[in-house]
């Protein structure tokens, strides 16, 4: 697994999540369960997720994240 993206806020993860799931592509969301302990704006590494996915789907997930990539 490789990673991809860093979600700037919890809601932003749940939404690639979502998306991941939705194409099928496996991934791993890295930090997910330790950022519920301090929720709120992603400011420090405490609360950081990455979001890896496989090699062969790499691609994919990073055509589907453009949106996220350009704000």
């Amino acid at each position: 697994m490789i990673p991809i993206y860093s979600p700037k806020s919890e809601s932003e993860a749940a939404v690639i999540v979502s998306l991941m799931q939705a194409y099928e592509i496996p991934y791993l969301m890295q930090g997910g369960a330790f950022s519920t302990m301090y929720p709120g704006p992603v400011a420090n590494s405490l609360n950081e997720q990455i979001l890896l996915v496989d090699e062969a789907h790499a691609e994919m997930a990073r055509q589907l994240l453009q949106p996220f990539l350009t704000v």
